[in-house]
């Protein structure tokens, strides 16, 4: 994908919060290197779009692009609001240091509608700002107390005991789909790897996850396929060859299979 890749922080800054700028835009399709973006929006209109999830814009919305996600944005009213960018070695030490960065499967939803508790994470926010611009002694561990707040009332909204942290097992896994799904789609390839069986780590992926290695195998393809269909201009050949399989036939198959359409009437739908 031919998708650009901002680094707004310094090479030596691993935290850093601003006010959202004032203006009306719309902003090309665009990921951050290596951070977390967290944003909070006061005021606002118009569209969010979060890899292939599009979402409204609106007081009292927060948003969490992951590094190696792509966003942009179609505002049509100024908005208001924060723009928090965290590097992971901000949070080492920190209960969530190994759960937020986990790109797959995502730790937390992308979007959140806030309005019924929104006075809460407003003072979040103003409060982080605060200790960001004043920097007073141990200013960096109160707003990694901040964060870790606002996190845990985030996991109440979605009513989940979810991010917490994966057994080593399956962050071995996660981490060896990462590099390798676009080369091997088999649960056996995975579970040699790590040196343990395909049901042990089948065991494993139900008990954490709620579904077997080959359905996380299967999601992290339909996921990296509507993400390929969105923002890559290459022919539906080309996609299935990049993303391993024999060919277009059997990619179609796949993700009719997946998602209950071809990928070209989801392309198009979605263009």
């Amino acid at each position: 994908m031919e998708v650009p890749i901002k680094n707004k922080l310094s090479e030596k800054e691993l935290f850093r919060i601003k006010r959202m700028k004032e203006v009306i835009k719309t902003t090309n399709p665009h990921g951050h290197k290596d951070y977390l973006e967290i944003i909070y929006l006061e005021q606002g209109a118009g569209f969010h779009q979060i890899d292939f999830n599009r979402f409204p814009v609106k007081p009292h919305s927060l948003y969490l692009v992951m590094p190696g996600q792509i966003h942009s944005w179609e505002l049509t009213e100024i908005p208001k609001g924060f723009v928090a960018m965290i590097q992971k070695d901000f949070l080492v030490e920190h209960p969530l240091y190994h759960v937020l960065f986990q790109t797959f499967p995502l730790p937390f939803p992308s979007g959140f509608d806030l309005e019924a508790v929104s006075e809460k994470f407003e003072d979040i926010f103003i409060n982080i700002e605060q200790e960001y611009n004043k920097g007073e002694t141990n200013y960096g561990a109160v707003i990694q107390t901040y964060l870790l707040l606002l996190f845990n009332l985030l996991k109440r909204e979605i009513r989940s005991e979810q991010a917490q942290p994966s057994p080593p097992l399956l962050k071995q896994f996660f981490n060896s789909l990462d590099a390798n799904f676009r080369v091997n789609h088999e649960t056996k390839f995975y579970a040699d790897g790590l040196n343990t069986t395909s049901k042990t780590l089948n065991a494993a992926c139900k008990k954490f996850l709620g579904m077997t290695a080959g359905a996380v195998i299967n999601e992290k393809l339909t996921a990296e396929s509507k993400k390929l269909l969105l923002y890559s201009h290459k022919n539906l050949t080309e996609l299935a060859f990049d993303l391993g399989f024999a060919d277009a036939s059997h990619f179609n198959k796949f993700f009719k299979r997946q998602t209950g359409v071809l990928p070209g009437v989801y392309r198009k739908g979605i263009s």
